[in-house]
């Protein structure tokens, strides 16, 4: 049976929700393919709860039935480096399988609307991967439209195929390990809808 979304609260971050929030965030890893070692390491070393301590960043937890079940890692952006127009950023909107379509994620997208009103933001701007479909069409129901495509290279990478060098062997065998990789997070798509 699913609980009405009535039944999750949302919070943002406090010293006492840290744990929570953490444990979650290794999920998220986890669920996207990524190493949980690694994932649990960040949170040993501190290096998350320095990113989440950040100036501009809130991250919301949202809980039901006083269990951590989702979390919006949100922060103040201008919507481009020419143009000062504040904006809210979501880098991550995660919610536990067990606990999707129940009003967690919605919850969550709440709390980021009422905080970029508080702040005078003008927009609110979500990070998705392409090959997330369910979670870019929830989004673009919500009103959210293609706004940039950011790409990445390796500097390595970039700077190798700008000097026009071949790839190693070894390059060879990394290039191939990390399209089995972004095949494998593709395949995880559903971690990034609530």
């Amino acid at each position: 049976m699913h609980s009405p979304a009535s039944a999750v609260t949302v919070s943002p971050l406090t010293d006492e929700l840290f744990d929570a929030f953490a444990h979650l965030w290794v999920e998220r890893r986890h669920d996207a393919g990524l190493s949980r070692e690694a994932a649990q390491r960040a949170v040993l070393e501190g290096r998350l709860e320095r990113a989440a301590h950040r100036d501009g960043v809130v991250v919301f937890l949202a809980l039901s039935g006083g269990e951590a079940v989702g979390y919006a890692w949100v922060y103040d952006q201008a919507t481009s480096i020419l143009l000062d127009t504040p904006s809210m950023a979501v880098e991550e909107l995660f919610v536990l399988p067990g606990s999707r379509r129940r009003g967690v994620a919605r919850s969550l997208l709440l709390a980021v609307g009422a905080r970029a009103q508080r702040c005078g933001a003008d927009h609110v701007t979500a990070s998705l991967p392409n090959q997330a479909r369910e979670a870019n069409r929830i989004f673009a129901r919500l009103g959210f439209a293609p706004q940039v495509t950011r790409r990445i290279a390796p500097t390595s990478l970039l700077m190798r195929r700008l000097r026009g060098m071949e790839a190693s062997p070894l390059e060879n065998l990394m290039i191939n390990r990390r399209r089995s990789l972004r095949a494998r997070g593709r395949r995880q798509e559903s971690a990034y809808s609530g």
